[in-house]
Parts: structure tokens; C-alpha cells; sequence
């Protein structure tokens, strides 16, 4: 879906005179987590002032910050010409120009109600034929999304590259809405079977269903997540538990943290390892690494 359409249809609702919060957005999108990508949404406000993001403050009263050459000044003099009173960098009477009765289905909502409903459809048992693998990743510009997939065939490989514009801003545990359909076109170009490693968490997730999990299901891929940092759980020796289950794997590379393993679909945990311990010589297996480059280097409009 088209997350920024709905948002800024959501701040325009926003009566002269009257000031609502990041929170209040993020709320009525469905979900508190939203709140910075509110922020970065309102950034990049395509149509000021009939999108009225200076009608947008801080939680307590204080104005944050205002894309204008301006900056917060010409926000003051917004705010004052609609009658609302600033003083001392704080909305004057906070409470009563507070505004939040959006009028909202609450899309992140139903996202996670999709997401928790795709779930069923993970298969953790090892179901794959090939033992070619391939590594995705994306790297933005605005709302510029460039992908790179990269598969690894002995000393030869593959490089797929796709742009797209993206839709959908970054929020945690809802990576898969921002990146999977990028991630859909780049597999479309795809000439064999392969297993696909990416970058973020396979049923490592609050929801057990990941980037790779959704991309997996998505497009019946077997898939295994990597993940740099530790979205939740906790980490038991090499195990990532979470709510008493094993989640994912724990791998120390090198002079790195280390990196985060779990199965996305159609893959065991016992074979995630084993596929990505083959391609890791640095702290990212080859194939994610090699995307990681490529990605930045489409991006950079070097390839």
C-alpha cells in the first residue's frame, strides 16, 4: 500500500487552529512505532502548505523541527497566522489545541493482521533442490529504492539491479512492506532456482515472520535472514530466544559482532547455518556482501 498517500491524507485532516503530535499520527496509522517515520514522511512533504505539516509538534507541546529554508521560524509565524500561540519554543495551551480524532482505518493494523495470517504458510523443514545461493539488498535515495541481487556460482555471479520508488517508509517490524516488492522484481529476473539470503529477519521478528519469511512465502522462495543487529530475544550461547522458542542463530565472524541468523522459509535453522557459515568470510556471507556493493554502487550510478 501506499503508506505516504494515506499519511499526509491523515495530517491534512488537521483543523486550522489546531495541532496534532508525531505519536497521534503514528497512532492512527495503527501503530506508536511509527512515530519517527512520521517525522521523516513529514520531510519529505511533497505539497506544502496544503499538506500542513507545521500543524505537527512534539508530544509535549514543543514545535521539533520544520523543513523550510526558514526553519522552525516560519513555522511559528503558520501557526500564529491560524491562531495558535507560541511562546518560549512551546504550543501555549497545549491540551486545548490538541488534535487527534483522526479519522483513520488504521493500515498498520491491518498489515500485521496479513502478516500474522501469512504466517501459517512458513515451512521451517528443509525444502530446496539447489545448492546455488544468492544474496539481496537494497540501498535508498529519498524514496528512491536500488536493488541489487547477487547470485554466487563458483568464482562466477549474477548481478540483478532494479530501482524502484518506494511507497512505504521504514518502520520497524514492517520491513517487508517497504522492501519485498523490489525484492519481488529483482526475483522475476531470476534464470534458476536459487536459495536467497537477506538482508534483514526471517521468523526472528515480534510476529515470527520477517523480511525473509514474507519474501520467502511471497514468491515460494527458500529463504534465510541475516540481520547485523538483534531486533529482540536474547542470546543463549549461539541460540536466539524469544518468548521460549528458538528464533535464530547467533554467529561471531572475524573481529565483528557478529550477525543474526534465522530461517526464513523452506529452510531448517540447522541448515541456515550451514549455508551461511559456507559463504562467510567476512562478517556478511559473500553473496549479501557482494549485494551490499552493488546496491550502493547502482545507486551511486556506477553500474
Amino acid at each position: 500500500m501506499n503508506l505516504y498517500s494515506y499519511f499526509y491524507r491523515l495530517v491534512m485532516q488537521i483543523p486550522s487552529g489546531r495541532v496534532s503530535t508525531y505519536g497521534a499520527l503514528a497512532k492512527a496509522l495503527g501503530d506508536i512505532r511509527a512515530a519517527r517515520a512520521c517525522g521523516v514522511m513529514l520531510s519529505q512533504n511533497p505539497d506544502p502548505p496544503r499538506i500542513p505539516c507545521h500543524r505537527v509538534v512534539m508530544a509535549d507541546g514543543s514545535l521539533g523541527g520544520f523543513t523550510h529554508p526558514e526553519g522552525v521560524k516560519r513555522k511559528i509565524e503558520l501557526l500564529k497566522k491560524e491562531g495558535v500561540e507560541v511562546k518560549n519554543g512551546k504550543i501555549v495551551n497545549f491540551s486545548r489545541v490538541f488534535f487527534d480524532d483522526f479519522r483513520t482505518e488504521y493500515p498498520l493494523k491491518a498489515l500485521r493482521e496479513e502478516q500474522e495470517k501469512m504466517r501459517e504458510r512458513v515451512l521451517l523443514e528443509d525444502n530446496f533442490s539447489t545448492e546455488i545461493v544468492g544474496g539481496v539488498d537494497i540501498s535508498y535515495e529519498g524514496r528512491n529504492a536500488y536493488g541489487a541481487l547477487v547470485v554466487v556460482k563458483g568464482e562466477k555471479k549474477e548481478i540483478i539491479t532494479k530501482k524502484m520508488r518506494v511507497d512505504f517508509p521504514y518502520i520497524p517490524t514492517y520491513l517487508a512492506f517497504r522492501e519485498a516488492p523490489l525484492i519481488g522484481e529483482l526475483i522475476k529476473e531470476l534464470s534458476e532456482d536459487i536459495i536467497l539470503l537477506v538482508d534483514g529477519n526471517g521468523i526472528l521478528h515480534p510476529r515470527f515472520f520477517g523480511l525473509a519469511s514474507h519474501v520467502g512465502v511471497e514468491y515460494n522462495l527458500p529463504t534465510v535472514g541475516v540481520a547485523k543487529s538483534l531486533l529482540l530475544g536474547e542470546v543463549r550461547g549461539e541460540k536466539v530466544i524469544f518468548k521460549g522458542k528458538q528464533v535464530g542463530l547467533f554467529l561471531k565472524s572475524g573481529r565483528s559482532r557478529g550477525i543474526y541468523i534465522s530461517p526464513g522459509h523452506r529452510v531448517s535453522m540447522e541448515s541456515s547455518l550451514k549455508i551461511v557459515k559456507k559463504f562467510t568470510r567476512y562478517k556478511n556471507p559473500e553473496p549479501l556482501r557482494l549485494a551490499h556493493i552493488y546496491a550502493n554502487k547502482f545507486r551511486r550510478g556506477e553500474i
